[in-house]
Formats: C-alpha cells, structure tokens, sequence
C-alpha cells in the first residue's frame, strides 16, 4: 500500500516527542508534567491509527486482525523480552524472572503497545458486527468514555483494557474524521487555526498552573481534558497542510514503533553514558539538546539495522 507522507509526518512526530519526554526522564532531575504534551503525541498516534481504519471497500476482519498480530502483538512479545533483560542489569535492579514472564504475558510491559492492540482489536470487531454505522460506533465510543472514567483506575489491569476503552474513543475520532474529511476541510483556514492555537495554549497554562494529576492518558478534569484533546486534534489536522515536510520525520513515522519499544532503553543507556563521562544535567540546556540529539541518532541506527537485518520481528518487509 501506498505510504500516505502526512500521517508518517504526524507519527514521526507523535514518536519524537516520546522520545523527547523519555530523554527528560532519564536525563533531567526535574521534567515537564506529562500531561502538558506527551498526552497530546500519544492520543495523536491513535487518532491516527483509527484514520488508517477506515476503507470504502468491504471491511474484512479476519485480514486486520492478521495485521494486529503480525504489526503489532508479535513485536510486542519479542521486543518486551528482548528489552527487559538489558534494562534491569543496567539499572542494576534485582532480576524476578517471575515478575519479568507474569509483566510481558499481562500486557503490563508496554502498556501504549498493549492498549493500541486491544483498542484496535475491539474497533476492528465493531466494525465488522455494525458495518460501518456510525450511530452505532458513536454510542459505543461514548459508553467506553463514561465507563473508563467511572471505573477507579488500575495501572495493572490485564492488556491495559481500560486504557484501550480511551484508545478506543480516539481510533473511532480518526476513523470518523477520514470518513467525513471534506467537510472537517472546511475549517481548513489560518485564521481558525491561530483561534485553536491560542485556545490550546491557554488550557495548557491553567493545566500546569493548577498541577492537574494525570494517568497514561488522560487528564482526570474530564471537561478540560475533552476540550484539551478536541482543540488539539482539530488544530494539528489544519495545520499539516502547512507544515513543511521533513524526510527524516516520516521515515521516523514509517518506523515508528520500533522507536516506541526502544524510547526506554536508548534514553537510559545515552543518559548513564554521560552521566559516567561528567555530562550530565547540571542545568545546562545545550548538553541536554545534544543528549536527546545522540538518542534520537542511537534509536534511529538500531531502527534502521532492525529493519535491514531482521525485518521479520517487526511484521515488516526488509527497508
């Protein structure tokens, strides 16, 4: 299938800006909130995800549930075991084989990988059993917000299901906006996009002034989080056609969940490497530039030489 240039453009973003937030992490004493933009880039890689859903010819089940597995649960597995390992000798953490096989069977050991697998398996499932009406998927998708919200939330709930409920809600937001694109385009002005961006610059003032608590998602003021995530998403679906493109931010998207996997282990490494070497933090803004340059660069090589060498764990072809 064709490569669409400006959803890799989106998704190379949303995948950089994961890695931006995990190089503070491991880096930086102190970090920007989560919910400031890290929430943003990850509810855009899903909004993303339901826009590839949607096709005008017949919906065929049994081929996307084929490509979950092959694109996504297989890489799941592999990456999680492969990752966990190296990850626990370099923090020098006591290694519980136990906890390691219960964490990756569970879904607990990436939970974005494990909600977009279920969120994407539920959707795939409706839209076969509805056929596509969108009343239906509209109900659904409501149900699914009210009931994630209700349900106390539980960072180890089995394949992140809750947060697949959310995912869900935001997999039907794009396959909605591909289905109707040509009226969304009618908003397509500058003027509404300088209106959207004011406004998105104004929630996130009054959500970092007020130090609002988050989850992996979603921020638990729910009408602030609504309108955080409808500005958002209408804002960067007008502006893309503004935004000058950059090959090596869609070859990011094409690739991007290999980046995804590697967004812990990268950061960690560069970060105690520096840190080993007297570069770390200390306030100094450039060291921390060079160091998210360095991990972008190391999560880039392994990408490419995952690809090149053994395309097979990724459900891809060789690049």
């Amino acid at each position: 299938m064709e490569r669409i240039q400006w959803i890799d453009f989106l998704r190379g973003i949303s995948m950089i800006t994961i890695l931006f937030f995990h190089t503070e992490v491991y880096y930086k004493e102190n970090h920007t909130p989560y919910y400031i933009y890290t929430t943003n880039a990850i509810i855009l890689f899903y909004f993303i995800s339901g826009y590839l859903l949607y096709n005008n010819s017949r919906f065929k089940l049994k081929k996307r549930i084929i490509s979950i597995v092959r694109s996504l649960l297989i890489p799941y597995f592999i990456f999680t075991t492969l990752i966990a390992l190296p990850k626990l000798l370099i923090r020098q953490l006591d290694i519980n084989w136990t906890e390691i096989v219960v964490n990756i069977l569970m879904g607990r050991a990436s939970w974005f990988i494990a909600a977009l697998i279920v969120g994407k398996l539920l959707f795939s499932i409706l839209l076969k059993i509805s056929r596509g009406n969108i009343l239906l998927l509209s109900t659904v998708a409501i149900i699914f917000l009210i009931t994630y919200y209700l349900i106390p939330f539980n960072q180890y709930n089995i394949w992140q299901w809750q947060d697949a409920l959310l995912a869900f809600v935001f997999l039907y937001s794009g396959y909605v906006y591909h289905q109707y694109k040509q009226k969304f385009q009618t908003i397509n002005k500058p003027i509404y996009s300088l209106l959207l961006l004011t406004i998105l610059i104004l929630i996130k003032i009054y959500e970092y002034n007020n130090n609002l608590s988050t989850r992996n998602i979603a921020i638990t003021n729910v009408p602030l989080f609504l309108v955080d995530t409808i500005t958002w998403l209408v804002l960067i679906t007008t502006l893309i056609n503004y935004i000058p493109r950059c090959k090596i931010i869609e070859w990011t998207g094409e690739h991007s969940i290999v980046y995804y996997f590697l967004a812990g282990g990268c950061p960690l490494i560069v970060s105690l490497f520096l840190d080993k070497v007297g570069l770390d933090y200390d306030e100094y803004l450039w060291r921390y530039m060079l160091t998210f340059v360095l991990i972008y660069t190391l999560a880039t090589i392994f990408t490419w030489l995952i690809y090149q060498y053994i395309p097979i764990i990724t459900g891809k072809s060789k690049l």
